[in-house]
C-alpha cells in the first residue's frame, strides 16, 4: 500500500443532506461510507428509511448505534444494545448485511471494540487523524483528516468546545511515529484548502491512503460544499479510478496486500 495512494471518504450521522454529498462525490468519481444512526439524540434530523435505500444502491453505509449514542456514557447492557440493535434494524432497512461501524464521536475503548466484534461487524472507524497507513487492526480504523476548518465555530454546541481541541487525544495514543508527516505538512499551511491540497500531495508522492471523513450538515456553515467541491476536482487530477475506494474495499485491498 506505501507505492500507491488510495483515496476513500467517509460522512457521518445520517443528514438527509448526505444525498447532496453523494451527489457532489458522483459527480467527481469518488466513493464514500455513509455511517448513519437511525435517530439522533442531539436533535439532528436523519434521512428516513427510503432515502437510505436509495443511497445504499451506489454507496457503503455502515453503522453508527440506533440514535448516535455517545458509548462511553451508557452502561455496557446500553452500549451493547445501541451496537447490536443499530446493525439489525439498519440491516432490515437496508436489506442486506452491514459490515462497517463508526464509534459516535469517537468514543471507543477495548470493552466497545469488543461488543462491535461481537455483533458480527468486519471494521470499525475511529476519528483519529493524519494516518497515511492502515493500522493491523481492522476495528481502529484511522483516518487522514476531517473535512472542517477547526477554527471555525461548530455549529453544534454541545461539540464546538471539543472540536476547537484540534490534536486533542492525538500525541497521547503514541501515534506520532505514523503521523508526525503528515502533521507537519497540515500544520505548514495557512488555509483549510491548502493544507488539504499539501496533503494529497505527500501522499500521493509517498503512497498511502488518504482518508477524508466529515458531516454533510456541517458544510453549510463554512461555504464547505464549494471548498469539498475543489478539493474533489484537485484529487481526481491525482488519484486514479482503481484508486478510489469505500471505507470496506480499503480494508479488502489491506488484507489483500498485508503479506
Amino acid at each position: 500500500m506505501e507505492n500507491r495512494a488510495l483515496f476513500t471518504t467517509s460522512w457521518d450521522d445520517g443528514h438527509p443532506l448526505d444525498a447532496r454529498m453523494a451527489e457532489l462525490l458522483s459527480r467527481h468519481g469518488f466513493q464514500g461510507t455513509f455511517y448513519m444512526p437511525l435517530s439522533n439524540r442531539e436533535g439532528l434530523p436523519v434521512m428516513p428509511p427510503g432515502e437510505m435505500r436509495r443511497l445504499g444502491q451506489e454507496f457503503e453505509i455502515g453503522s453508527h448505534t440506533i440514535d448516535h449514542c455517545p458509548l462511553k456514557t451508557v452502561d455496557a447492557a446500553e452500549a451493547r444494545r445501541q451496537i447490536v440493535e443499530g446493525k439489525n434494524q439498519l440491516e432490515r432497512i437496508l436489506g442486506h448485511r452491514v459490515s462497517g461501524f463508526c464509534y459516535p464521536l469517537g468514543q471507543c475503548t477495548w470493552k466497545l471494540r469488543q461488543m462491535v466484534i461481537d455483533a458480527g461487524f468486519d471494521y470499525a472507524r475511529t476519528i483519529e487523524k493524519f494516518h497515511r497507513t492502515m493500522l493491523a487492526d481492522p476495528f481502529q480504523m484511522p483516518t487522514t483528516i476531517q473535512f472542517y476548518p477547526h477554527e471555525h465555530p461548530s455549529p453544534r454546541s454541545v461539540l464546538g468546545k471539543a472540536r476547537s481541541l484540534f490534536v486533542r487525544n492525538f500525541t497521547g495514543r503514541g501515534e506520532w511515529q505514523r503521523t508526525k508527516d503528515l502533521y507537519s505538512v497540515f500544520h505548514g499551511k495557512e488555509t483549510f484548502t491548502s493544507r488539504l491540497q499539501a496533503m494529497l500531495d505527500y501522499v500521493c508522492f509517498h503512497g498511502g491512503v488518504f482518508h477524508l471523513w466529515g458531516h454533510s450538515w456541517e458544510l453549510e456553515s463554512f461555504d464547505g460544499w464549494r471548498q469539498l467541491d475543489d478539493f474533489l476536482r484537485y484529487a481526481a487530477e491525482r488519484i486514479p479510478v482503481e484508486g478510489r475506494l469505500n471505507n470496506r474495499e480499503l480494508l479488502q485491498y489491506a488484507a489483500a496486500n498485508s503479506g
